[in-house]
């Protein structure tokens, strides 16, 4: 239990490790810096999510019952954001990451408080699902705890935690201020990941595998409507190549370790 925990809380980690980074280095928050971020990141994520989830959850439970995780996960994820989105006309929780990779030379979008708020809600639904997967993984014997896929979490987050750093930075929030919502989102996400290891403990197969390809849709819909377009704005058509490097370089981390 206590290696689910902390494994989730590495893999979440990235928000703190990359709100001291732009805080020293503020040419972080350039445009083609975070794009390239968040096209590695994605690939990275993409990789993890077909090799350490839906492959396994496949092996455990079929095809059938992966599909309909998926389906679960991402139609889930997308109805949280789209509730979030209508609640009073606010707006979406990614909305000053977006800013911050879009504003021109060096003046970085900043974020209000009411986005600040949105964009906390944000990173705890995008690291939950991460965080239970990571947990879930304790359960698969001969995965064992995913290298690749507590590596990938970790790439994916770095680009999320500059831009949103850098916007509350612009806003006013001081570094302290960060780190201490930052921290509690690494926080939910070691709970998360107890959650996963512990409510699964001595459950079936198929049952795991069905929560785990659950986290997998959820993550697929967070790189395909919020890691893919700002890539893209960020680095254009090399989003693509940087993403295929990001995919490599999990998927090894995945066969040097064994999985």
């Amino acid at each position: 239990m206590l290696e689910a925990a902390i494994f989730a809380a590495i893999g979440q980690a990235a928000l703190v490790v990359g709100a001291l980074l732009v805080w020293r280095f503020r040419t972080l928050t350039r445009a083609a810096v975070v794009g390239s971020l968040m096209a590695f990141g994605a690939g990275a994520v993409i990789s993890a999510v077909g090799t350490d989830l839906v492959a396994v959850a496949y092996e455990e439970a079929g095809g059938g019952a992966t599909a309909l995780g998926i389906g679960i996960g991402g139609l889930g994820y997308f109805l949280i954001i789209t509730l979030l989105e209508r609640g009073g006309a606010r707006e979406t929780p990614e909305a000053p990451l977006e800013k911050a990779i879009q504003s021109e030379g060096d003046e970085v979008a900043a974020a209000s408080p009411t986005e600040a708020r949105n964009l906390f809600v944000g990173m705890v639904i995008d690291g939950v699902p991460e965080s239970v997967a990571v947990g879930l993984s304790l359960h698969l014997g001969s995965v064992g705890v995913s290298a690749a896929l507590v590596g990938s979490i970790f790439i994916a987050g770095l680009p999320e935690a500059i831009g949103v750093a850098a916007a509350l930075l612009a806003g006013g929030f001081t570094i302290s201020k960060i780190l201490i919502r930052f921290g509690f989102v690494v926080l939910i996400g070691a709970i998360a990941g107890v959650a996963g290891y512990k409510l699964l403990y001595g459950q079936s197969d198929e049952l795991v595998a069905l929560i785990q390809s659950i986290a997998a849709g959820a993550l697929l819909v967070v790189v395909i409507n919020e890691m893919v377009p700002i890539a893209i704005r960020g680095v254009q058509r090399w989003a693509g190549v940087i993403a295929a490097s990001g995919f490599v370089f999990s998927a090894a981390i995945t066969w040097t370790s064994g999985g």
